[in-house]
């Protein structure tokens, strides 16, 4: 072999298959536990597969009165899961979104199927619906009987496994919370549609769940429904139920049997969890980068750095004399608030937080009910306390654009900024050609077959303000929009959406001097839930202020340009 030449170096040597990391947040200890749990649930199941007989086994299977239990068992349990979907995710529902009346005990009383022994639960349902009771002998009298039939088999079924779905759902509900819904709900979508549109495609996971642990908690029911429907070839023997009859005279049968019945609910767990609605843990991927965001905007009208020349816009607005006038009295949080803004224009709330700018916000879009008071928009009154007028959320034309962009999960872009124009009647046709125009303008159009999880910070805060605007509110809320993003980010996107809001009615809550600047005709400072000072951009007199005089001289102080403040101080 000859030697390496010295002009040339040496040939590195093969790298080392590299090992895959483990995750430096989870203790390892924590596998210890696990493989306890896994072996506590295998081992059982290995014994009873080193008993089983092959030779057999296919006859155990194959007999009739194993082929009539199978069978009844995944009619009945199948049966009872849709039941227990259908009358479950309503009553799961509720149970985390509307506050009524005894909802401790009625929540107490859907546990209690899970802490009872199932043969107690068999003979509560015999006592009510037997031949001799109350409600069984009525039923009986005219001709309908429950007990000894496959309906009891249901019922029993049902009786047990509904807990599941109700936890599944409530559990799902609650984790989601409300923000998609009343998101959905401000561009115009009525209950219904917010429900089948929204709702149930979100909490699709929680269902899915519930079902199959409602089908796996039924297909292996026994002392209920052994009590209840009896034993009843074809009619209400299920299988396990033929386990139990066969275990003392055929000990192979009965293996043979439960090891069929494994087989089924294995497969049927794995069916569901494959479907791609299906929970499932999201591998981590890659954030688009900057660079993949919408290009900047060319803007003559703007100064450097973004921001707009305050007299250029007041030269825009039209109709001047026209007023946002609001008032808020919220006594269980000291929210006093009375304010007026320009129409069209763009007032910029700020103040300390626990002041109550956000609970303005949720007062004007109908998430929160005031104590007292009202909202006119030029000559339209959106709501009075007073009189009693007090529309839902979907009625009164205000989009609120929160800080985190809501943007649908289960909608691709499309889809999501189309949302409000489908919601108001749009054909889909309509509704995306205008939805793809809004999203072009605002430089993302490239983005609208993606999915939310697919766009960067940027550009899902592009996507919820064209979603916002291309249902042209009467009121548009912007809470601190660009709060959520990078620097480089913030400075573009506030460029465009200064751009977007000309000519449109805005209330802006900002801590972001440049927001003001940029894109604000007047200020509001709100100080322990009151207006302490408003004035028009480049009239702000921090002396003038009541409550607040220092967290408005230091707001002032920001403004590097000096455009925010009366100059003349």
């Amino acid at each position: 072999m000859p030697a390496p030449s010295p002009n040339r170096p040496e040939a590195s040597p093969p790298r080392a298959p590299r090992r895959r990391r483990s995750d430096s947040l989870i203790p390892g200890w924590l596998w210890a536990p696990t493989g306890l749990g896994i072996a506590f649930l295998l081992l059982p199941i290995i014994g009873m597969l080193s008993r089983v007989d092959p030779q057999s086994l296919l006859a155990v299977i194959t007999a009739e009165e194993s082929r009539l239990a199978m069978q009844l068992s995944l009619l009945t349990s199948v049966t009872s899961a849709i039941i227990s979907v259908l009358i479950g995710f309503p009553l799961g529902y509720l149970l985390a979104t509307r506050p009524f009346p005894g909802q401790r005990i009625v929540r107490t009383l859907i546990l209690l199927p899970l802490v009872l022994p199932p043969v107690v639960s068999g003979l509560a349902l015999l006592y009510t619906w037997g031949r001799s009771a109350i409600l069984g002998g009525g039923l009986e009298s005219v001709g309908l009987s429950l007990a000894y039939t496959t309906s009891a088999v249901i019922m029993a079924q049902v009786f047990v496994s509904l807990p599941f779905m109700v936890m599944s759902v409530e559990t799902a509900t609650a984790g989601l919370g409300r923000r998609y819904e009343l998101t959905a709900a401000e561009l115009g979508a009525k209950p219904n549609r917010v429900f089948f549109t929204v709702t149930l495609p979100l909490l699709r996971h929680g269902i899915i769940t519930g079902a199959v642990l409602c089908f796996a908690r039924s297909l292996g029911e026994f002392g209920a429904t052994l009590t209840f429907a009896g034993s009843l070839s074809g009619v209400t023997r299920t299988m396990p139920l033929q386990i139990y009859l066969v275990r003392e005279s055929d000990p192979q049968a009965a293996i043979g049997l439960s090891l069929l019945l494994i087989v089924i609910a294995v497969l049927i767990i794995i069916l569901a969890y494959r479907s791609p609605h299906a929970p499932r843990l999201k591998s981590p991927h890659t954030t688009p980068t900057l660079a993949e965001a919408a290009p900047r905007f060319a803007n003559t009208d703007r100064q450097h750095g973004g921001e707009v020349n305050p007299e250029t816009r007041s030269q825009d607005r039209v109709r001047a004399d026209q007023r946002i006038s609001a008032e808020v009295r919220l006594n269980a949080r000291g929210i006093d608030l009375d304010l007026t803004s320009v129409l069209p224009g763009t007032t910029a709330i700020i103040g300390r937080n626990g002041a109550g700018k956000s609970t303005l916000f949720q007062v004007l879009t109908g998430a929160l009910t005031p104590d007292s008071g009202r909202l006119r928009i030029g000559d339209d009154t959106v709501f009075d306390i007073a009189v009693g007028h007090w529309p839902p959320v979907h009625d009164r034309g205000i989009v609120h654009l929160a800080q985190n962009p809501v943007l649908f999960p289960h909608l691709n872009v499309i889809d999501n900024v189309s949302f409000g124009l489908r919601a108001h009647g749009s054909t889909r046709n309509d509704a995306q050609k205008r939805a793809q125009a809004m999203l072009d303008r605002l430089g993302v159009g490239q983005c609208a077959n993606r999915r939310p999880d697919a766009v960067s910070g940027g550009q899902a805060a592009r996507i919820a303000l064209a979603r916002a605007l291309v249902v042209e509110p009467k009121l548009l809320l912007l809470d601190e929009p660009l709060a959520a993003l990078d620097v480089d980010v913030a400075v573009e996107t506030r460029e465009v959406l200064a751009e977007l809001v000309q000519g449109r009615s805005a209330l802006l809550i900002t801590h972001d001097v440049d927001d003001v600047t940029a894109m604000a005709d007047s200020l509001v400072l709100v100080e322990n839930g009151t207006v302490a000072h408003s004035a028009p951009v480049g009239q702000i007199d921090p002396e003038a202020a009541g409550e607040g005089t220092e967290f408005l001289a230091s707001f002032c102080m920001r403004d590097r340009d000096g455009i925010l403040c009366n100059q003349s101080q």
